[in-house]
Formats: structure tokens, sequence, C-alpha cells
């Protein structure tokens, strides 16, 4: 834990000045995006057209970006098992999912493909 820390407290030292210098905006916009407009989009999907709960939807949420903490939240929110259920309908897709894309990443990157 100790070296984790070392290296987030240097890594970190210069952390204002990257993201205002250069492409830091275009990077932490770009992941702003990447991370806000699928939950947008799925949230609004699994609600109006499948009529989703909401605490089903923030269980699937939380399975998609693979995040035990917001399925910890989404669990003491609601006494029922409905964020347990979504967030485990979709985990296995995602992680699966999550690993073949990094692969696929890697080769067109390498020209392989």
């Amino acid at each position: 834990m100790l070296f984790l820390a070392s290296v987030g407290i240097k890594a970190g030292a210069g952390f204002w000045e990257t993201v205002v210098q250069g492409d830091g905006l275009k990077y932490v916009g770009t992941g702003f995006l990447i991370t806000v407009i699928p939950i947008l989009i799925i949230g609004t999907l699994a609600r109006l057209k499948f009529k989703f709960n909401y605490f089903t939807i923030m269980g699937m949420l939380a399975g998609t970006y693979t995040d035990p903490p917001a399925l910890a939240y989404a669990n003491q929110s609601c006494s029922k098992e409905a964020p347990a259920v979504g967030y485990s309908t979709v985990y296995p897709l995602s992680m699966f999912l999550r690993i073949l894309t990094a692969q696929i990443i890697i080769l067109l990157g390498c020209g392989a493909i």
C-alpha cells in the first residue's frame, strides 16, 4: 500500500499542468463522454422501453462498469434483490467484452487484422 501511495503522489505532482496544457482537456472530456453517454442511453432505454425499475437499472449499470462499490450503494438503497439481479445479469457479458475488446484493439493497433 505504501508503494502505491508513493507512486500515486509522484504521478500526481504534475496532474493539473497536464490537464490544462496540450491535449489534457480533450482526454478528460473524452473520458467523461465515454462514461456518461452509455449510462444515459442504457438507463433511458431500460426504463422507457423495457420498463425496468430504478433499482434493477442501478444494478445493471454497476454491472456494466464492473463496479462493486456502486452495487453496494444500490443494495443499501433497496431492501429487495433487484440491484443484485441486474448486476448479475450483465456482469459476465461485460467482463467478456472487456477482454475481447482489449484484444481486438491490440490486434488492430499491430496491424494483425
